[in-house]
């Protein structure tokens, strides 16, 4: 038997668990040390045999754990951008696949260009889809830009990152073929906004880097520090004469997304950093939890995202605008006329306008559209002050509470809910509904999700509470979900307009201008 063979026996008997690779890296440096290397040196001829043995079992475990470098010249690992997007793609592929719903929870911190001297923090919480934010003012890395994909198409992007390359390009010149550099500015742009935007899910975050590491001219740092210290490394985009550096930094340690980092025209540097994501079960957790959310939830978040994002910028209402609004009930539809604060109202009573305000004789027999709740100066305070509604869904639930609006089941927040569309439905908020409210009912006890036909005949989707009198139902459009009515105490209103108008009695919409230009929610 020669040495070879006796050290690969020896090797066999010793009760190590090994890898593959190990195995690879074991037989691959037998065959380069090679009979003459292994031959025993002389002086070692003295050496009984046991000793012997337990010294060639001893070589064989060493380089069984892999430890070839004593036998194999070593040299250093260059991270090259394939080898980084091979990094994380393999930790991204470790990561639990969540739905678009689940909601995140994120501390970001940043600053502004180098030498202003500002940095942010900022928690908050998102969906996975970046669609609802919590707080509705936390911006955290949500910034779209106009050529990101929808998340409901990232399912159908070209899996090989060359073709997922170029079909990024085309999303931001799709009529024209710019320079290569220009190209590799776009493709690495929008996979920056694909990273920050949304929780991608696994297998397509692992394409994504894919594709960073197929871009032209992509460089790698290996040794990043962001600006909240912690270590990473980055995809790089050097300066061209078109375009400023710009960097993807991961994380040195995890290879998760960690920051993104850019270069203005004066060296100025900017960056923003994900100091810390959880996947949480509900908006206000800090807890991990990878619960999905509940059809409650996912009616709230559509809700909720059809009052944030809007076709244009609402105008301001003053609290004496006239609002018509056409209702229809199972006893029969209704126009009503009443002001954005719902201190006056008016409709036609036997053929005759009817006009009467809340401090009149006539207010105690009329119904009002506000019967109880925040009066409008909370819902809408002045621009000045900005303070309203608390954005906190506790606080919220509990001031919603306080108002009496006639409910049995005072315990079970019908109070709320009854308050809430008062609200919605007896003032014209200059904002719009504010998307919180909805994201409020979905933690309700015993609030259910049913599929029904209104009155109308439209298809709608409805908040089902267990009340026994008040507000049982709320009920969104269930393409555009929308507010589209409710059932109070058994009965069904829909709402089937609501425009301002120059005054009681007039059909004829009017515009009212803005006093100022308020910036459309996300």
């Amino acid at each position: 038997m020669n040495a070879i063979d006796e050290l690969a026996r020896f090797r066999d008997s010793v009760p190590v668990r090994v890898t593959p690779r190990a195995e690879q890296l074991f037989r691959g440096g037998l065959r380069e040390l090679g009979p003459a290397v292994l031959r025993p040196r002389a002086r070692l001829t003295l050496v009984p045999l046991p000793w012997r043995l337990a010294i060639a079992v001893g070589a064989a475990a060493a380089l069984t754990a892999g430890i070839v470098v004593a036998v194999l010249p070593s040299r250093p690992v260059v991270l090259t951008a394939r080898l980084l997007a091979d990094r994380a793609s393999a930790a991204a592929l470790a990561q639990p696949a969540v739905s678009p719903g689940q909601w995140v929870y994120r501390v970001v911190e940043g600053n502004g260009p180098s030498g202003t001297g500002k940095t942010f923090t900022q928690a908050g919480w998102e969906t996975a889809d970046g669609g609802v934010s919590y707080p509705d003012n936390f911006a955290g890395l949500i910034a779209p830009g106009d050529y990101i994909p929808s998340y409901s198409d990232l399912g159908s992007l070209p899996a090989s990152p060359a073709a997922l390359d170029a079909y990024l390009v085309r999303l931001v010149y799709p009529d024209s073929n710019p320079a290569p550099d220009i190209k590799s500015l776009a493709a690495f742009s929008v996979i920056a906004d694909m990273l920050t935007n949304y929780v991608l899910p696994p297998g397509l975050q692992a394409e994504v880097y894919q594709a960073l590491a197929a871009i032209p001219g992509i460089q790698v740092d290996s040794h990043v520090t962001a600006i909240d210290g912690q270590a990473g490394v980055a995809f790089v985009l050097p300066a061209t004469p078109q375009s400023e550096k710009a960097e993807i930094v991961l994380s040195a340690s995890s290879y998760s997304f960690l920051a993104t980092a850019s270069w203005g025209s004066d060296s100025s540097m900017s960056e923003t950093v994900v100091v810390r994501t959880v996947i949480v079960g509900a908006p206000g957790s800090t807890q991990p939890s990878l619960t999905p959310p509940t059809a409650a939830e996912l009616l709230a978040e559509q809700a909720d995202r059809a009052v944030t994002f809007t076709s244009s910028v609402p105008p301001v209402i003053e609290p004496g605008t006239w609002v018509l609004r056409k209702l229809a009930t199972s006893s029969g539809e209704q126009t009503i006329w009443a002001t954005a604060d719902d201190s006056e109202q008016a409709s036609y009573v036997n053929g005759k306008l009817q006009i009467c305000s809340r401090s009149a004789a006539c207010a105690g027999s009329t119904q009002w559209l506000m019967p109880a709740g925040p009066s409008y100066a909370l819902v809408n305070p002045p621009v000045a002050n900005g303070q309203g509604l608390p954005q906190w869904l506790p606080q919220l639930l509990a001031l919603l509470n306080s108002y009496p609006t006639g409910c049995a089941d005072v315990a079970g927040d019908c109070n709320a809910v009854n308050a809430m569309v008062n609200m919605t439905s007896g003032y014209l908020n200059s904002h719009g509904t504010d998307g919180l409210w909805f994201l409020m009912l979905a933690g309700i006890p015993g609030v259910t999700v049913q599929q029904v036909t209104d009155l109308t005949g439209q298809a709608d989707i409805a908040f089902s509470f267990p009340f026994a009198d008040g507000i049982t139902e709320i009920l969104l459009n269930a393409s555009t979900h929308e507010l589209a009515g409710y059932v109070r105490n058994g009965v069904e209103t829909v709402i089937t307009a609501e425009l301002t108008v120059a005054g009681p009695g007039s059909s004829r919409p009017v515009t009212v201008l803005p006093t100022y230009a308020p910036l459309p929610r996300r």
